[in-house]
């Protein structure tokens, strides 16, 4: 159940670090608009503070004039004259202003190249008016601002504005005034944060409401995980206590069944008693196996490990089968190249239920005349038991599959059998908790081969 808590946590964290991330994204783009706002505001207070600027200084005195001409309305000679000057800042070349980046307009371009003009006749920026002109602007009058005047070393030399140079603002670009870059204006702008959150408001409602109602069902299917697994829980423990209490009774009748075969001399009862006895130890399996199964996540399996004949369990198995399955035309062998007197030390109830299961698997998942074969080994210090059969097979995609817990094997209508998909999961479990391994090779069609190896 812990999981189950620890991935909701998970979940929510995530959903909580999404949202933060898009308000973040959003007032990124809202502050990137914004200085962008006032740095196309600063570049229109530059043009009007020019504008005053050279109006005045041309109402005193008129010491240059500018004159546009396009060069397909030159003469040849005008155009000679204009690649040829020797007269220093007597003519622009506006193709080469635009590649050194003076500007991305030939306007722009041009006004840099008036600014030159201004500075070199002493009419020097004047950064009150610029700062006066820039808070009539819209975006200009809404915020606290400062304008920043920086030399060609980029050293701060006079501001303008209600905001301190060293308080915490956004800023603009540079704009350099002039082409030589001797002079450049930045805006510092204090951008609240309570206009990011009255601008966008709704916007921030809704995703607060969409989080608010994923957080919801996220505690509701939590509760609705929670209340269904106790109730899990309790239908399991009393389906595992029946069947716990089943064990008893069913011990009783085998011992029994056990003492009726000892007295009995009639061959068709004696083998009447066998069948019953071989039913019964089979459902007693069965039970064993679902609460071996049912417990394997919560409790440890518990062996009592003592030394165990295996060969002498293979031929009783085989004799059970024999008689389980008697009905069933097959062939059961086992062959034995065990060393006499070789032993295992291993739980021998559990052992049994290993052996028992791959054997009635092997004539379970078969035609009528299948062969099957008890295959006992030695190799160093580990011992091999492989049941091998020409029945069904296994098809390979489903290979890694056949020890999962209730999973069967998709069969056809005709070759459907009683089971509940327990078995094997059983068996591999019980191998593991034996520090053994379990392999399974198998073609479709020609039969499969179990083999299990436990060490000695």
């Amino acid at each position: 159940m812990k999981r189950y808590y620890y991935i909701t946590v998970i979940a929510i964290v995530a959903l909580l670090c999404l949202q933060v991330s898009y308000v973040e994204n959003l007032y990124r783009d809202y502050i990137k608009q914004k200085v962008s706002l006032t740095q196309d505001a600063l570049e229109l207070s530059i043009t009007k503070e020019l504008h005053l600027r050279s109006r005045e200084q041309n109402q005193e005195s008129s010491q240059f004039q500018l004159y546009i001409k396009a060069a397909s309305d030159m003469t040849p000679q005008e155009r000679d004259s204009l690649w040829h000057s020797t007269s220093p800042g007597d003519t622009l070349n506006l193709d080469n202003e635009w590649r050194k980046n003076i500007g991305k307009t030939w306007g722009e371009i041009l006004q840099q190249w008036q600014q030159d003009k201004e500075i070199e006749e002493g009419n020097m920026l004047r950064l009150a008016t610029l700062d006066s002109l820039y808070s009539l602007e819209p975006i200009g009058g809404n915020y606290r601002h400062v304008l920043l005047l920086y030399d060609a070393g980029k050293r701060l030399t006079a501001s303008a504005g209600d905001l301190q140079p060293d308080e915490k603002g956004h800023c603009s670009e540079m704009l350099y005034i002039g082409t030589k870059g001797l002079y450049a204006v930045q805006v510092k702008s204090e951008i609240p944060m309570s206009a990011f959150l009255k601008q966008l408001w709704y916007t921030l409602m809704l995703s607060a409401a969409i989080v608010v109602v994923v957080l919801l069902c996220l505690v509701f299917q939590l509760t609705e995980i929670r209340r269904k697994d106790v109730l899990l829980r309790k239908r399991e423990n009393s389906v595992n206590g029946t069947i716990h209490d089943l064990k008893a009774p069913l011990n009783g009748v085998l011992a029994m069944l056990g003492w009726f075969k000892q007295g009995e001399k009639d061959p068709v009862r004696r083998k009447v008693i066998l069948m019953n006895e071989t039913g019964v130890k089979h459902l007693v399996a069965n039970i064993e196996s679902l609460l071996i199964v049912a417990r394997k996540d919560r409790c440890k399996l518990v062996l009592r490990k003592t030394p165990v004949d295996v060969a002498a369990l293979a031929c009783r198995i085989k004799e059970e089968m024999d008689v389980t399955y008697g009905n069933k035309p097959h062939t059961l062998i086992v062959r034995n190249e065990l060393p006499e007197g070789c032993t295992v030390r291993a739980d021998a109830m559990y052992l049994e239920n290993v052996l028992r299961n791959l054997v009635e698997n092997a004539l379970k998942y078969a035609d009528e005349g299948v062969k099957v074969e008890i295959a006992l080994t030695q190799e160093a210090d580990r011992l091999s038991m492989a049941v091998s059969d020409n029945g069904w097979g296994i098809p390979a995609r489903y290979q890694k599959k056949i020890f999962r817990q209730f999973y069967q094997v998709p069969r056809e209508a005709d070759r459907l059998q009683k089971g509940y998909g327990i078995g094997l999961t059983q068996t591999k479990y019980i191998i593991d908790e034996h520090e053994g391994t379990i392999s399974v090779q198998s073609t479709e069609g020609k039969g499969s081969v179990f083999t299990v190896v436990l060490p000695l």
